[in-house]
């Protein structure tokens, strides 16, 4: 369970864009805005985990002898991330958000937009690799709802504490703190990812 509350928190914070928009929407929107936003980037990586972890017990149990691949793969993958962090453009303005629609169509472009990123899938197999998910306990079904549990719990913190932010602190703190705060992501997030590519490259060795 442990390795799917780190994979969930790690696959959250990856998402920087939607951190951001999150806050955007919490600069100008209302409450109910903030959380519709907030539950479409939950509820999407949700749908990326709940896709990823089955997916990978298979492969672990079926795949066995390209483990080797796999792992070096999962290197490529999270090396590539890091490296796409490290280019990402700096948030430099909360208040351009615009016109904001109903919370009911930020939730579904919040959950669309997420879902139509092609690396999530990947990126959340490569997480959940590195976490060491399925090496010290089996790849086995009975493993799944435990490491889906650990996911939603992972999920929910991340996102759970960005809604709370945005919506209590997102219009009283001065934008430059906040700016501040949100560009300390992307580094520590290009950091991460080298370091997860660095320890999945050592487990496959």
């Amino acid at each position: 369970m442990l390795e799917g509350i780190a994979a969930g928190f790690i696959l959250s914070l990856t998402l920087f864009p939607g951190s951001v928009w999150l806050v955007k929407v919490g600069v100008t929107g209302r409450a109910s805005q903030v959380i519709a936003v907030g539950l479409g980037f939950w509820l999407s990586q949700l749908i990326w985990l709940g896709v990823a972890v089955p997916g990978l017990m298979m492969m672990c149990r079926s795949l066995s002898f390209m483990s080797e691949a796999m792992y070096l793969f999962a290197s490529f993958v999270l090396g590539y991330m890091g490296v796409k962090f490290l280019r990402t453009r700096k948030a430099d303005n909360l208040a351009n958000a615009g016109p904001l629609p109903a919370a009911s169509t930020l939730f579904r472009n919040a959950l669309n937009r997420s879902l139509a990123m092609p690396l999530r899938l990947p990126a959340a197999m490569t997480i959940l690799l590195a976490t060491g998910v399925y090496i010290n306990p089996p790849p086995t079904w009975s493993e799944v709802p435990l490491v889906l549990l650990g996911a939603l719990i992972g999920l929910s913190w991340w996102w759970g504490q960005m809604i709370f932010l945005a919506v209590f602190f997102a219009k009283r703190v001065p934008e430059s703190i906040t700016l501040k705060s949100l560009n300390k992501m992307r580094p520590l997030c290009a950091v991460l990812c080298f370091a997860l590519a660095g320890i999945v490259l050592f487990m496959g060795l």
